[in-house]
């Protein structure tokens, strides 16, 4: 029978190893003691250098989104832009530019994270290949190839932050004032490197064993072996079908058969299961499993009771273009109201996770919406495209234009308050939307007006949004409904209908004016100019904040747009001092 643990089982391995020592030369019996050579301070000097590597970098990260927020709150308007205002302005450039590459229709994230992903794998590169030798020239000097030893303990190093870096209650992004949802490019990468780091922690030994002659003895006598494989299939399986590529191509597929987050939770308990007996309690491995758990059960167990506390009903109506409303009764406690309790008070631009008690596909997940109103009970708009939104139109009745109601329990709100910069401050403000992504700008543009009074004087708003049909905004009318009665409001609304004309919309629906005069709306057949739109923005002092929720191709149109006024700013040739930009993505 295969002895999965050494007995008896304890918290941390002895800091020795079983050496040969007469069979080595003077100069090898030196190098075995030095450190990044050394196994027995192995963990300390890969797994947790690692793990300061790490903390460092988020503590950098974290000084400089606070104390930029600190600068923004005190500061005054500027004549025109000062060192500061550049600086910021440089840095701000690295987090908005991206690029696509048409060929494979991918979009890649910002500078600035291209960037920190480069220094995390610059980072593994060196802490494994600059300490030399790979192997040990004398089999006497131990079992373990020095680079097979140095891998598996970064690894390990890796693993808090990658499963810190996928939690919705994020420790990380408390501390650098993000939202969960921007850190899952590094969740993303740092498990490819934990798996890269895998690999080459396997493949050595693998090579050794067959060159000894042992690979068959061991695979049957040694838990390291098979604890090993056994850990790497659902690992190569987590990292395969959670890229992108496959994720959406065989999302549909796994649903079908088991749903793909299922599966992905099911290979992560196996993965983490069989990892666990693989390193036994080799010196301080397993602190890392720990700290891995507390992390992730600690987020995990104040959603569950979030959740359990946020019951709720909600209504759902099939209104036109396959747009779906969704109201949802909650307790008094998840409200806009100051005076609610923080865990469930809500701001504008914050978004739930929803879970449908509807259909046996579906009642075990949860979803992530936008919460489209403001102070009203949340309201959600989504647009059919698949899985629970198309569940949802089909069971409510696409031809009737029905209603259904059904029961909910509501996680969130997350999103961190909202923005990271509050838009009051602005001189002007631009929202950009693209059909029910205008869910996310309502709410931001609604509680702006509210608080006109607040803003500097001549504050100016523009409201732009591109839908595909005419019957596509007849919810953005009701939603709209309390600027049509503000007065002393500057805010100019523009509808793009990218594929029915004009001229066939309901006038009485479509075009409007405000009560008190003012513009609030205009109707332009295609798509608009996003960049002449951004560049007009730009064209007088002041401060500038951009706001877009829409697909890939429209939010990257509008990254480089601003991209371009924050480097003019940087280069003296802008007469802005400050573009703030805020995407939300959806496709």
């Amino acid at each position: 029978m295969r002895q999965w643990l050494t007995l008896p089982v304890e918290w941390h391995s002895p800091r020795w190893a079983t050496y040969n020592y007469s069979a080595m030369t003077p100069d090898q019996l030196e190098l075995i003691g030095t450190r990044f050579h050394d196994w027995s301070t192995a963990d300390w000097d890969y797994g947790l250098t690692t793990i300061y590597f790490f903390c460092a970098a988020i503590g950098a990260i974290a000084v400089a989104r606070w104390g930029s927020w600190a600068l923004h709150r005190r500061s005054t308007a500027p004549a025109s832009a000062g060192a500061f205002d550049r600086l910021v302005a440089l840095l701000s450039y690295t987090t908005t530019r991206g690029w696509r590459v048409k060929f494979l229709d991918y979009y890649s994230p910002p500078l600035a994270a291209i960037i920190a992903v480069l220094l995390m794998w610059i980072w593994v590169i060196v802490m494994t290949l600059a300490a030399r030798p790979y192997h040990w020239p004398n089999p006497a000097m131990g079992y373990s190839p020095p680079i097979a030893t140095r891998a598996g303990w970064i690894s390990l190093g890796i693993m808090p932050f990658m499963t810190a870096f996928a939690t919705k209650n994020n420790y990380v992004a408390l501390l650098t004032r993000t939202s969960h949802d921007r850190l899952q490019v590094f969740h993303r990468w740092s498990a490819l490197f934990m798996y890269i780091t895998s690999l080459v922690h396997t493949f050595p030994f693998i090579v050794e064993d067959i060159q000894m002659g042992m690979m068959q003895s061991e695979w049957a006598t040694d838990s390291f072996v098979w604890t090993g494989a056994a850990a790497l299939i659902p690992q190569t399986w987590l990292l395969v079908m959670s890229w992108g590529y496959f994720r959406n191509r065989y999302y549909e597929f796994f649903k079908k058969c088991v749903h793909h987050r299922l599966m992905h939770y099911s290979a992560a308990g196996i993965f983490m299961a069989a990892l666990f007996v693989h390193v036994d309690w080799t010196l301080t491995a397993w602190d890392y499993f720990w700290a891995t758990l507390a992390i992730y059960g600690t987020s995990w167990g104040y959603r569950v009771v979030r959740a359990t506390l946020t019951p709720g009903r909600a209504t759902v109506t099939v209104l036109e273009d396959r747009t779906l409303r969704v109201r949802i009764a909650v307790p008094k406690r998840f409200s806009w109201s100051a005076a609610a309790p923080q865990p469930f008070k809500y701001t504008a631009g914050q978004h739930i996770f929803v879970r449908f008690f509807f259909g046996p596909l579906h009642w075990a997940t949860s979803h992530p919406f936008t919460i489209a109103s403001t102070p009203a009970p949340p309201t959600l708009v989504l647009r059919a495209r698949g899985g629970i939104t198309k569940a949802l139109e089909r069971a409510a009745g696409v031809q009737t234009k029905g209603e259904m109601a059904v029961r909910v329990f509501i996680d969130g709100p997350y999103g961190h308050a909202g923005l990271a910069s509050d838009l009051r401050r602005f001189d002007r403000v631009l929202f950009l939307a693209g059909g029910s992504g205008a869910s996310f700008t309502i709410p931001l543009l609604i509680d702006l007006v509210r608080n006109q009074a607040s803003r500097p004087p001549g504050a100016k708003t523009q409201f732009v949004v591109a839908v595909r049909e005419g019957g596509a905004f007849s919810w953005l009318e009701q939603e709209l409904e309390p600027l049509s009665v503000k007065e002393g409001t500057d805010v100019v609304r523009q509808t793009h209908v990218t594929r029915q004309q004009v001229e066939e919309i309901d006038p009485e629906k479509g075009d409007r004016a405000s009560d008190d005069g003012g513009d609030l709306g205009s109707l332009d057949n295609g798509r608009p100019d996003l960049h002449a739109l951004v560049e007009a923005f730009g064209a007088d002092i002041g401060r500038v904040a951009v706001n877009i929720t829409s697909p890939d191709e429209f939010a990257h149109d509008v990254r480089n747009a601003v991209a371009t006024e924050q480097l003019a700013i940087a280069q003296r040739r802008s007469a802005v001092y400050e573009v703030f930009l805020h995407v939300e993505n959806y496709g």
